[in-house]
């Protein structure tokens, strides 16, 4: 469900893909812990100890707290002033591990992903704003500023200036011009595109309150 958390913990295999953020695989994953809960609650809790007891009840609650975000649809609001997925994509270069050249090609494939991200993303704030469920406006004002200072900044170069001693000339002047075609041509304007929606379409409709 998260190939970038997955990363962070060391696992690899899911190393060149990005997660799904539509609402349909929202939907998906609800169901799925909607039976993890079910098979949870048939597990019989008596003669456990007090460890496994304990386990047992963080875990309904976990899953319960979950069940009920889905119903309150909080997922509908995915952004606000603090974090949103634009600003976990521009963390993408500390949350990886460029020690190959395989590794810098699965991060050149996350970001041929990032517009896709962005769509879902943005299509699930459209249904936000169907369904009334919006941050306030003195949040909302702040999110194009914050995708316009991540376009300047450029994190997404930052592999390109510590490549590892042992790569060859050739690698480097290769994988620095893959990334940064895939910056210019992907990211960037998925980025001004959502900095777009954000200040003409999302921001304007925001409550006053």
């Amino acid at each position: 469900d998260s190939p970038e958390r997955a990363t962070a913990y060391g696992d690899y295999r899911y190393n060149g893909q990005l997660g799904q953020y539509s609402l349909a695989e929202i939907a998906r994953q609800h169901a799925e812990a909607d039976a993890f809960l079910a098979r949870l609650k048939a597990i019989p809790i008596d003669g456990m100890n007090d460890n496994d007891q304990l386990s047992h009840r963080v875990m309904e609650r976990q899953l319960e707290r979950e069940d009920t975000n889905f119903e309150l649809k909080n997922y509908e609001m995915p952004v606000n002033q603090q974090n949103g997925v634009y600003t976990r994509l521009a963390d993408l270069p500390n949350g990886m591990t460029f020690d190959s050249v395989p590794h810098y090609q699965d991060y050149i494939s996350r970001l041929h992903q990032i517009p896709r991200v962005l769509s879902q993303t943005t299509e699930v704030m459209r249904q936000g704003m169907t369904d009334g469920l919006m941050p306030p406006k003195l949040v909302l004002e702040k999110l194009p500023g914050q995708c316009d200072g991540i376009i300047s900044a450029n994190p997404f170069l930052e592999p390109t200036k510590k490549f590892p001693a042992d790569f060859s000339a050739a690698d480097k002047k290769r994988l620095t011009d893959e990334i940064t075609q895939a910056v210019n041509d992907d990211v960037f304007p998925a980025y001004r595109k959502f900095s777009e929606f954000l200040r003409t379409e999302y921001g304007p409709k925001g409550r006053a309150e």
